[in-house]
């Protein structure tokens, strides 16, 4: 297949009925392609104007993110495209569209593979890591999260035949695009502490049980395991690496002497919140 490389492209998610980009300031004419992904399946999908901004809505009743991957990156293979950067945004992230440019401006000028502007310290957040730190312009992080996700298109699309069937989006994060870095060589990860964004909503995702009859976690470890599993096929000399280790075995396990200083800076790190 002949691919064309094409403009960045930003998906924000929309509930189909409300006012659509609701939590993103309309502040500056956008430096990418916008599409709205209307989750409930209300909408007829084609390019649309809306708000004054050029866009396609694409629309599927889905039940949780996963299937936003998929039906994206079904998308591009059908239309043959590869964007510059990808990014997914959900409809509970507060931001602007120059802050949008920003990040990707940014992200081109330190040849980022994967990155997310980083959270105020009044959203609601899950890793304390994803926290702004604003003495930083650039962070390097194992992973990002997939609340605002930016990724090189054609990493994005290396995943394509692993985003199915996975409808929480759990795994995707933690496991399958670390690996894929590995396996394509796109691997500069960042934090993008220079633009700040908000989550607002409270994650409700783990607690669900889908039509396929997993839970999120249990669709994480089914990424998990089948990630270790291309990592066996394609390049087993990574099973051993300190990478592998960090990812795969060490990543929720602390030590008693990192359980004992991660206890003690947390009166230093609930200051600094407080103070920033």
């Amino acid at each position: 297949m002949s691919w064309v490389r094409t403009r960045s492209l930003v998906l924000v998610s929309w509930d189909g009925q409300s006012e659509p980009w609701s939590m993103l300031h309309l502040d500056a004419a956008p430096e990418f392609e916008w599409i709205l992904f209307d989750y409930s399946g209300r909408q007829a999908p084609g390019p649309r104007v809306l708000r004054g901004q050029q866009c396609l809505v694409l629309a599927g009743a889905t039940e949780c993110k996963g299937q936003i991957y998929q039906a994206l990156a079904e998308h591009l293979a059908a239309n043959s495209e590869v964007p510059d950067y990808v990014a997914l945004i959900d409809d509970d992230i507060l931001s602007s569209v120059s802050d949008i440019n920003r990040v990707l401006h940014l992200a081109r000028c330190e040849n980022l593979d994967v990155f997310s502007p980083t959270l105020s310290h009044d959203s609601v957040y899950s890793h304390r890591w994803t926290l702004r730190q604003p003495s930083l312009m650039f962070r390097e992080v194992d992973w990002v999260e997939v609340m605002m996700p930016f990724y090189r298109g054609s990493l994005f699309m290396a995943g394509r035949e692993q985003y199915r069937g996975n409808v929480s989006s759990w795994g995707i994060d933690k496991y399958l695009m670390p690996t894929l870095q590995q396996l394509t060589g796109l691997k500069r990860c960042a934090m993008v502490d220079a633009v700040m964004a908000s989550h607002r909503r409270p994650v409700t995702s783990g607690q669900k049980v889908y039509r396929n009859g997993r839970t999120a976690g249990q669709e994480a470890a089914a990424m998990k395991e089948a990630c270790i599993a291309l990592i066996q096929q394609r390049q087993p000399d990574l099973l051993g690496s300190e990478w592998f280790q960090r990812i795969f075995e060490r990543r929720h396990a602390r030590t008693r002497w990192e359980q004992f200083k991660y206890g003690l800076g947390r009166p230093l790190r609930r200051w600094l919140e407080a103070s920033t």
